[in-house]
């Protein structure tokens, strides 16, 4: 069974994911699946919710 592949902060669509897969050790490590949406973070989004470390001297 197919099921859609969406990005959990966007919403945007990423694609689709045979269910198999997701037993499989090649599996995405974080993802939520709620009924037939599996819910990840696309690469656009991974990307603008990274942080640079800054050192802040008080």
């Amino acid at each position: 069974m197919m099921i859609f592949k969406v990005c959990h902060a966007c919403d945007r669509i990423i694609g689709e994911i045979e269910l198999d897969d997701l037993t499989s050790h090649d599996s995405h490590p974080i993802m939520d699946i709620v009924g037939n949406v599996a819910y990840a973070l696309c690469t656009d989004c991974v990307r603008d919710m990274e942080t640079e470390p800054s050192n802040v001297y008080h």
